[in-house]
């Protein structure tokens, strides 16, 4: 059986990663053009309560079978490996089980507690994914326990492909009969596409079969065999803690599920306008949101193994210099992505999504003009977690976003509450949320890294470098519209001239350097050219 090294096999799953947000991005544009804002709320309505019960069931469990495998095939033990697989895979099959009947159930609960029959429809087309995914979660485990990443990063597209193709046709196939039945079918998308993963998955278990049971035989003469019981309690041991730290979030989306459509209804709105009004928020501005995330995921996976590396070696030097590099990168990258996206939230959303009314239109630029900034704590997080993580400090990141998760929760039901910012009033609570787990985190990063954070680099020059941008921007966008007359024109050449714009102020006050660059692999090509032409220092 081939074997693929750590760095090939973590280039594969990032590819797969990249490519799989990309498609996710790109499914949910005509979704919401198809189901509305209305249909949008109801699709997002299912979605806190199957992801929570997902978290419940797999979160940490594929990460225990990728490292029990691991361990064993090193020592020879592929027996016990594949038997590491197999009691992983019958307890899985059984939590599978448990989460999808829990749902089936629940769910007339659930539609009773939000005020909102329509919801019912999703969670019944959702329920039974959480079965196929718990199955396909041992596969993955157990091909990345082998070095083997290619299967699951096949898995991760098909899913994507599955649900853009399939969800959207159910959808709009389903949508005349209802807003209901729209979002219906756009749930079953997702439910169908896990089952596609994993007859993927199953069918590349049966091909590599042969050689699995060869690798079992060779070792199946050692008189030591592994008892399941160890076996169980050495999963358990991994999984519990992984699990518990990933619960976090999905746990707050719950809470926002039951506080914020119920708040809304408090103030007197009907229950199609407060759907409506939870769609804006999770279905247009957060997937906008969430794009930015593409680059700083992708960042991170550049940095951080190298920080580990630096950490391991008691590199402490170079651990700073990473871990410096790494934050100051994050912030180079997102405090333009919150405040393009702020200035230009109408123009972006209209581009986007043509077929919102003017009111609609409104409602969601003044949602997404404040969630915006919630971009660039977000991707401080997700960086600064890297860093803790490569230093050994994995629990860190879950306690200090835990507080901010505490915050979110009181903030989004006072604010909400308030009649003059309704919907807006969880936006900041989100902002609140990750602006102090973004805060702990770089405390707890300078306290373990002893980094010194130097105002100049970190904070004045990209502000500058951003402010600039932003006035070209905004000055270019309404010249371009009464002069052309069309929004999209108009809102894509505004944006591409403010990346040219920021770029070359970063290069012109020495906000980027050429030592910046060469940090990351797939730059260090142009860093050199850059630097050749004196535009770098």
């Amino acid at each position: 059986m081939s074997r693929q090294t750590f760095l090939k096999g973590a280039a594969i799953l990032g590819l797969a990663g990249l490519l799989v947000k990309i498609i996710g991005a790109f499914y949910r544009i005509p979704l919401a053009y198809i189901i509305g804002p209305e249909g949008m709320g109801l699709y997002q309505m299912a979605y806190p309560i199957y992801t929570t019960l997902l978290y419940i069931s797999v979160a940490g469990i594929p990460t225990a079978i990728s490292k029990m495998v691991a361990e064993r095939i090193a020592l020879g033990h592929r027996r016990d490996a594949h038997r590491v697989f197999m009691i992983s895979f019958k307890l899985l099959l059984i939590l599978g089980i448990i989460t999808t009947v829990l749902l089936l159930l629940a769910t007339p609960l659930l539609a009773l507690y939000l005020k909102n029959q329509k919801s019912l429809y999703a969670f019944l087309a959702i329920a039974p994914s959480l079965f196929f995914v718990s199955m396909i979660s041992a596969y993955r485990g157990y091909f990345q326990g082998m070095q083997q990443m290619i299967p699951t990063a096949l898995s991760q597209i098909i899913e994507q492909l599955g649900k853009l193709i399939f969800g959207l046709w159910l959808a709009s196939l389903w949508m005349p009969k209802g807003v209901q039945y729209g979002a219906m079918g756009a749930v079953l998308g997702v439910t169908i596409s896990e089952v596609l993963a994993f007859a993927m998955l199953v069918v590349t278990y049966n091909i590599k079969r042969h050689d699995i049971r060869l690798a079992v035989q060779r070792d199946f003469n050692r008189r030591y065999r592994e008892r399941k019981e160890s076996i169980l309690q050495e999963l358990l041991r991994i999984a519990i803690p992984i699990t518990i730290g990933g619960l976090v979030i999905p746990l707050v989306n719950i809470t926002d599920l039951m506080i914020i459509p119920r708040r809304l209804a408090g103030l007197g709105l009907s229950t199609q306008q407060s759907t409506e009004l939870y769609g804006y928020l999770t279905g247009y501005a957060n997937t906008l949101v969430n794009f930015p995330q593409v680059i700083t995921v992708a960042l991170s996976a550049s940095l951080v193994p190298a920080i580990s590396e630096a950490a391991i070696l008691k590199d402490i030097n170079g651990l700073q210099e990473k871990a410096n590099i790494a934050i100051r990168l994050t912030i180079l990258l997102g405090l333009p992505s919150a405040l393009g996206m702020a200035v230009l939230a109408q123009p972006i959303l209209q581009l986007l999504y043509q077929t919102l009314t003017a009111q609609q239109l409104a409602i969601s630029s003044q949602i997404l003009e404040i969630l915006a900034f919630s971009i660039i704590f977000l991707t401080l997080v997700q960086t600064s977690a890297g860093i803790l993580q490569g230093v050994g400090k994995v629990g860190i990141p879950v306690i200090n976003l835990f507080w901010g998760a505490l915050l979110k929760i009181v903030m989004n039901y006072v604010l909400v509450g308030i009649p003059a910012l309704n919907i807006r009033g969880a936006a900041f609570g989100t902002i609140a949320c990750y602006g102090l787990a973004a805060v702990l985190d770089l405390l707890a990063v300078a306290r373990y890294t002893h980094i010194k954070f130097n105002a100049a680099s970190f904070l004045v020059k990209p502000a500058i470098s951003a402010g600039v941008m932003i006035a070209a921007v905004w000055v270019l966008y309404r010249w371009l519209y009464v002069f052309l007359g069309s929004n999209s024109i108009a809102t894509l050449l505004a944006i591409l001239v403010g990346i040219i714009v920021y770029g070359l102020m970063l290069m012109a006050i020495g906000a980027v350097t050429y030592n910046d660059l060469r940090q990351i692999d797939r730059l260090k090509g142009m860093a050199d050219k850059l630097y050749r032409m004196g535009m770098l220092r």
